[in-house]
């Protein structure tokens, strides 16, 4: 462990590791915070070395970490400062699971389509959880369940799993404030900027209770996404599976996010 590490005013280290990564993904949180905003220079190494209580050779590592995510950039004899990658960024605003068919939209007002919370809960990392959000095999992680209907029709469910070292507290209320927009909430709350989406889009059959949920026989096609997403600094934020009736939505990609 970095010494010195529960003394640091900056905030917590998620996870351990070399401390030039603990460093790094400090450093990343205030920068996001706004501690230094775009075009100010970092503390110098002996300052940072002096803070963390580690080797100036540490502090140069973590300062790679950092240029290399295009956070910062170094200026030979002036010093390391911030770049415009650390500016908030309304991504996650364009970062819907499924778009509606865009025919059907047209025909029903958007407002008839509901989102519901159906469940917040707190449940053990399974080897497929542990593995998408780098966690222990049976470390505490949240399992939320959200559905959207037409009238008493389900047109999309979603599963969505969330490292409790990322979301170290949850509530329905957090959800609902923040309108069900994980990526806000992450944004605004955690201060965790999104920097990957990899969704892999399939037909699938479904399974009996996946089936009942949307009122439909076994087996009867669905489209299933597969989602996990990472922060600018790499770490695992959520795994998140939607199932769809492709009779009311259907998967649009979104080049930006790309």
């Amino acid at each position: 462990m970095m010494r010195g590490a529960n003394s640091l005013d900056g905030p917590v280290v998620r996870s351990g590791g070399p401390a030039y990564q603990q460093i790094s993904e400090v450093l990343t949180h205030e920068i996001f915070r706004q501690t230094w905003k775009v075009g100010e220079p970092l503390p110098n190494e002996k300052k940072l070395s002096d803070r963390f209580q580690v080797s100036i050779g540490t502090i140069r590592r973590a300062i790679e970490a950092l240029e290399t995510s295009g956070l910062v950039t170094k200026m030979q004899g002036l010093g390391t400062f911030v770049t415009n990658k650390a500016l908030p960024s309304p991504v996650y605003d364009r970062a819907d699971p499924f778009k509606l068919n865009d025919h059907w939209a047209t025909e029903y007002a958007g407002t008839e389509v509901k989102t519901e919370l159906i469940s917040l809960e707190s449940i053990q990392a399974n080897t497929e959880e542990s593995r998408a959000l780098g966690v222990t095999l049976g470390d505490p992680i949240w399992l939320i369940e959200v559905r959207h209907m037409l009238h008493t029709q389900l047109i999309a469910y979603e599963q969505l799993c969330l490292s409790k070292k990322v979301f170290p507290k949850l509530s329905i209320e957090m959800l609902q404030k923040s309108a069900g927009n994980l990526y806000r909430l992450a944004s605004e709350v955690f201060q965790m900027r999104i920097g990957q989406m990899t969704d892999e889009v399939s037909v699938k059959s479904m399974e009996p209770r996946i089936a009942s949920l949307f009122n439909k026989i076994p087996d009867a096609p669905s489209l299933r996404v597969f989602r996990i997403t990472h922060s600018m600094d790499n770490t695992p934020i959520e795994k998140r599976e939607v199932w769809l009736d492709p009779s009311f939505a259907h998967y649009k990609a979104t080049p930006e996010l790309s």
